[in-house]
């Protein structure tokens, strides 16, 4: 979820989508009543053909059969128990069985609907409830997140009922036949979407977080720890059990567990980055370190750490319902819920990052924390900007260096206009906060800063950093710089492959590094399936095929074998269709996977071409 979800967004975003979950069930709603309606209106005009045709009947005793008839619908008759008109039902026998279901099936739509109604106004009460305080926000989430989950269930199997019974009756009643396949189609579908809603109810996600750092024993910084120690102890809070030192562009505290070169870290935990130590001096560091406190002291960590599992159950849950088909209506319910939820969340944190913000600049002064939070800000920026531009080249890297082209250029981004776009309405990259902008920040510690004022702070030479008192960090961060810029170069290397069209051989040699030409032999002699980053062939084949050929690729199974088909383009249905019998070769799925990957990066490239015509 975006941390600038606002209120006309969240209409247009979230609400909208959510009322297709009444779309289904209102549309089974009007079917039932037309249906019955055209039961009625059928067996009227069968009744009438019947009177009029009988000649034995008196003109009298005619038009008081009409009028009763005419004034008694039969599925009234149908529906209505007692003598009054059971022989009326008795003569309309097993037709009486259709209005019945359409009865329930009514039934079932309104129930889905009302269903809908107390949901909606009962996830809106949770929501609301969220925006009381932060204990009410944990408790309406658990509480919203248990319910629609229960209720999602429930929809799915409702929904999914009247899916199935709707493609029998939809054919039936305006075509008058059915068609089974259409039936079993949809019935599979409702299958599958109630095996994913159930299922991921009773998933648990991982909530392993991953930290590429390295852990700082206090015999490696006694300075900094006790510094730690002692600013923990003058604002009361508890100190961090362990210190994490890494290369990126933040700090942050959390309580939730962190894993770190194999290990894994309970308790309270502190990330500090060192390039940011570099370049800022003690005082402005003691005021981010404060800061991170600061969310110790308020059980911001806390409260994230015991909301942390439900978000990411019901953000599992919510891709269960994604990737549901049928479910979609109810997904986008879910993720109006979700979204509502976000905007509480997101005032709650933005709240707390001001309040530890003012505690920070209690400690220290409100300048450190302005000049910490424009040095931070911009060098992630131009650090984002750096890697952004070696990640864009279309050429290979000999060495990436990002540190050094970050130090080598800094001084000339602080002085350009771009560092002051960047700074406006910055966010801080942090994993766990969404943090307000730069300039409500700075307002909220009293302080102003003008572009000139910006470019002295980021220019200032750091005379003393909190660096020095980290023995080894020299050879540290050279280290984790080195494993960063080597999966750098590596994601590089592989995104140039899914780039290239290839026009030259170095660029055929760089692709055919990640997708070689393959060879699938078959289980009979004499049948062989090759495949390249272009083309696959087949000797069942007269030709190959392109890959800028293919404009749908799908499995099927025919008389008991899978096949891979594929739907050429600028052909027609049947002339313009290869296939290939996966059950003959000795490696059908190895086949079926690479050819994806292979038509995958194909596609991948088509699309970073037209991307490069139009911005050309």
């Amino acid at each position: 979820m975006r941390p600038d979800l606002t209120l006309p967004s969240f209409f247009r975003i979230y609400a909208l989508p959510a009322l297709w979950l009444f779309a289904l069930p209102l549309f089974g709603l009007w079917f039932t009543g037309h249906a019955t309606a055209r039961f009625d209106r059928d067996i009227l005009d069968s009744i009438e053909r019947q009177i009029a045709q009988d000649a034995d009947l008196e003109e009298g005793r005619r038009q008081e059969l009409l009028e009763f008839f005419r004034a008694t619908p039969a599925s009234v008759a149908c529906l209505t128990p007692g003598e009054a008109l059971s022989e009326f039902r008795a003569n309309l026998g097993e037709a009486c069985s259709d209005v019945q279901q359409y009865q329930w099936m009514r039934r079932l739509a309104l129930a889905s609907v009302v269903l809908g109604l107390v949901s909606a106004v009962a996830a809106l009460l949770c929501a609301l409830m969220a925006f009381v305080s932060r204990p009410f926000q944990y408790g309406s989430f658990a509480v919203g997140w248990n319910m629609l989950r229960i209720t999602g269930a429930l929809q799915t199997l409702a929904q999914g009922g009247l899916a199935v019974w709707l493609s029998y009756w939809i054919t039936a009643v305006w075509f008058e036949r059915y068609y089974p396949k259409l039936i079993g189609m949809v019935g599979i579908l409702a299958a599958i979407a109630l095996f994913h809603v159930v299922t991921a109810i009773f998933r648990r996600p991982s909530m392993d977080f991953e930290v590429e750092a390295e852990r700082l024993e206090e015999a490696h910084a006694p300075e900094l720890w006790a510094h730690v120690r002692r600013l923990c102890t003058s604002l009361q809070a508890p100190p961090p059990d362990h210190i994490l030192v890494g290369i990126d562009a933040n700090f942050f505290v959390t309580e939730s567990d962190v894993h770190v070169g194999g290990q894994k870290l309970t308790g309270r935990t502190l990330y500090v980055s060192l390039p940011l130590l570099r370049l800022l001096k003690r005082s402005e560091a003691e005021a981010v370190l404060a800061h991170e406190m600061g969310h110790l002291l308020g059980g911001d960590t806390g409260h994230g750490k015991r909301l942390a599992p439900m978000l990411a159950q019901f953000g599992q849950y919510l891709h269960a319902l994604r990737e549901g088909g049928l479910t979609l209506p109810i997904f986008h319910f879910m993720k109006a819920y979700r979204g509502l939820f976000e905007l509480s969340l997101g005032r709650s944190r933005r709240a707390s990052e001001l309040a530890a913000d003012r505690l920070a600049a209690s400690v220290t002064s409100g300048q450190d924390i302005a000049h910490s939070l424009v040095k931070v800000g911009a060098y992630s920026s131009f650090r984002d900007h750096t890697e952004a531009g070696l990640f864009a080249r279309s050429e290979q890297h000999q060495t990436v260096a990002i540190a050094q082209r970050v130090a080598l250029g800094f001084t000339e981004y602080a002085l350009s206009e771009a560092v002051h776009n960047d700074l406006h309405g910055v966010v801080t990259p942090h994993p766990f906060d969404s943090h307000p902008p730069l300039s409500a920040r700075l307002e909220n510690v009293g302080q102003t800063l003008s572009p000139a004022d910006v470019a002295k702070v980021l220019l200032e030479p750091t005379s003393s950093s909190w660096a020095s008192a980290i023995l080894e960090a020299d050879t540290t961060e050279a280290r984790l710089w080195a494993v960063y810029e080597a999966r750098f170069s590596e994601a590089h290397d592989l995104s140039l492959a899914y780039r290239y069209e290839p026009s030259t051989d170095s660029e055929r040699q760089h692709v055919e590094k990640h997708f070689p030409p393959l060879t699938f032999d078959g289980k009979a002699a004499g049948l062989e399936v090759r495949l390249d980053f272009a083309q696959v062939s087949c000797t069942e084949w007269d030709a190959p095929v392109r890959l800028d050929q293919v404009k749908t690729a799908s499995t099927a199974g025919r008389m008991f074998k899978k096949y891979l088909d594929l739907q050429l383009k600028g052909s027609g249905l049947f002339s313009g269709k290869r296939s290939i019998c996966l059950s003959k070769l000795q490696d059908g799925e190895g086949l079926l996977r690479a050819f994806g990957h292979y038509l995958g990066r194909h596609r991948a490239m088509e699309e970073h071409r037209t991307r490069s015509q139009q911005a050309a």
